[in-house]
């Protein structure tokens, strides 16, 4: 995949992920505030994994150069 491709695709992820944090705080009748601290725990649990695999993924490969 191209880079575009790749941007395209995290552009469409992040704006799914923000209609879904806003119809969820909509519902409850929450603030502004609140929904950046449901984002910024959304995040967190996307991010986590992603940073895993990254540091698996380079593991792997400086080992595998060796």
């Amino acid at each position: 995949m191209k880079k575009i491709d790749w941007f395209f695709s995290l552009l469409l992820i992040i704006m799914g992920l923000t209609c879904l944090l806003f119809s969820a705080n909509a519902f409850g009748h929450e603030n502004l505030l609140s929904f950046g601290k449901t984002l910024v725990r959304v995040c967190m649990w996307l991010a986590c994994p992603v940073l895993l695999f990254v540091g698996f993924y380079i593991w792997f490969h400086f080992r595998k150069k060796r």
